[in-house]
């Protein structure tokens, strides 16, 4: 710090003024041109003079070095090109009104070398007038360009309008979307790292490493924990061909037992054997058949659930009910076999009396010998019988897969009350669950995006049509105008150049004159 009484001048350091201008200039472009403020412009300075003395500073340039701005690279940077805002004059396809008015003062001048007294006058005249339509072209000529530029600056804030609207849903879009591929690329790594600890977790509790669900994992374990219990899940038997075709028989065996109830039944109770009747009796033995079946695999599958269902009959009830329906079930079919039986025997003997092709009615048939429609009745028996045995397996095996599946459900409610697997169920279902998260990611879009770009072209197309039309009618006016102006002047100019040099008579005309 400089004390008052100090007069002595501190030494000045040497200042370099800011860079104006740089230029490059010789055949190759290897002359560097520095150009400063506050210097004269001329041909360049030289590379070496970057130094100068105070005494060679304008005033201006002798400040103290902390009045001097900073440096700033951006002044230095290549200006971009920026569109100009739209002028008037570049819809007015016309000559400035000044031209007219400095042809028509020219014409004038010229009207003083004319000879003739009454053209000049005339012609004196009619420069007034065309002084008039000339001033009054400078007038429209103002208007027109005052309309113009009223009209360009309304649809230019329309234009602007929808362009920083639709610049400006652009940029939310893309911010949108970038911020949602940032959160989709961090799920990802997340969900990847979530995959590494649950092959950890599937290998360390033994269970299979495509493991994708805590239900999945609790029933594997429950699976083994039996296993290793001695109590082994016996899976559904696999549905091969001769299993198909076993289940095809059963279903099969209801129906066809059905229609031979039907038969008897017919046989029975329509001996006139209408059609109405046929029908009601092929129905109603079906219906008897396939019930009964029915109710025969019902009780079979109860009395195998019976021992550990509460609220259950004892399965011996259900037991004696099998044995029950399936001995009612004979019964009926053999009577109703054995009476149709009899009534087709009887009604072929009397077929064959009337044609005459018995030989002994009234032989005694030997005491040993059986008839010959026990076979046919022993078949028809044999064949209920399988088929309410087919209808008792079907129902037992129903029963056995029931208690198959409470018994793991059961298992698996164990494991999940003791919570020794809630660990490695958590780093299974945490893979799944970030997944969903992942697929749910989406970016905030607008609902009305495609109704907003469709809107905002509209609104740019009104503007840039309502400008056109504007535009493309004044200018139409105004040109015009201006050709009528033109247009009189050079007739106004030929009639002056008449005036002055007058064409020279001859023949008739000039011995006339």
């Amino acid at each position: 710090m400089t004390r008052p009484d100090d007069t002595s001048l501190p030494a000045r350091p040497t200042l370099t003024p800011p860079l104006s201008r740089v230029t490059l200039s010789g055949p190759d472009l290897g002359t560097v041109d520095l150009e400063f403020e506050g210097q004269p412009t001329g041909n360049g300075a030289a590379a070496g003079d970057l130094e100068t003395t105070p005494t060679d500073m304008p005033p201006a340039a002798q400040a103290a070095p902390d009045d001097l701005p900073d440096f700033d690279p951006r002044l230095y940077e290549a200006a971009l090109p920026r569109p100009e805002p739209l002028s008037a004059e570049s819809f007015l396809p016309v000559l400035p009104p000044a031209q007219f008015a400095a042809l028509l003062d020219d014409l004038r001048g010229e009207l003083s070398l004319i000879p003739d007294e009454a053209t000049r006058a005339a012609l004196h005249s009619r420069a007034r007038l065309l002084a008039l339509n000339v001033e009054q072209y400078r007038v429209n000529h103002e208007q027109a360009r005052s309309t113009l530029t009223r009209v360009l600056a309304e649809t230019g804030v329309g234009v602007r309008s929808s362009w920083e609207r639709q610049q400006a849903h652009l940029n939310f879009m893309n911010a949108a979307s970038g911020a949602v591929e940032h959160d989709y690329e961090a799920a990802t790594a997340a969900i990847e790292q979530a995959r590494a600890g649950r092959f950890e977790a599937l290998v360390a509790t033994g269970a299979r490493p495509d493991t994708t669900g805590a239900e999945d994992l609790y029933t594997q374990q429950a699976v083994m924990t039996l296993a290793r219990e001695g109590h082994a899940i016996r899976p559904p038997e696999q549905k091969s061909g001769s299993k198909r075709v076993f289940n095809a028989f059963a279903v099969f065996s209801k129906f066809f037992v059905g229609v031979i109830s039907g038969v008897s039944i017919n046989l029975l109770f329509n001996p006139e054997s209408r059609l109405y009747l046929t029908l009601i009796a092929l129905t109603a033995g079906v219906m008897f058949s396939v019930l009964l079946l029915w109710l025969v695999d019902e009780l079979a599958y109860r009395a195998k659930l019976a021992p550990g269902t509460p609220g259950m009959a004892h399965p011996r009830t259900y037991t004696a009910g099998i044995l029950a329906v399936t001995a009612l079930y004979l019964c009926v079919e053999g009577f109703l076999n054995w009476d149709g039986i009899l009534r087709v025997t009887a009604e072929i003997a009397a077929n064959a009396a009337q044609q005459g092709q018995l030989t002994d009615l009234s032989a005694a048939p030997t005491p040993d010998a059986a008839p010959q429609h026990w076979s046919l009745l022993t078949f028809t028996l044999a064949l209920v019988g399988m088929a309410a045995a087919a209808a008792l397996i079907q129902g037992r095996e129903r029963a056995r897969n029931v208690l198959e599946r409470e018994r793991l459900a059961a298992r698996v409610a164990d494991l999940k009350a003791q919570g020794t697997l809630e660990s490695a169920a958590r780093a299974v279902d945490h893979v799944t669950y970030l997944e969903r998260a992942r697929d749910r990611l989406a970016p905030p879009r607008d609902v009305t995006s495609p109704d907003h770009a469709r809107l905002n072209e509209r609104v740019l197309s009104h503007w840039e049509q309502e400008r056109d039309t504007q535009v493309q009618s004044v200018s139409a006016r105004l040109l015009a105008e201006a050709q009528q102006v033109q247009a009189t002047l050079e007739d106004f100019a030929a009639q002056v150049q008449d005036a002055r040099f007058p064409r020279p008579r001859r023949g008739l005309r000039a011995l006339l004159g």
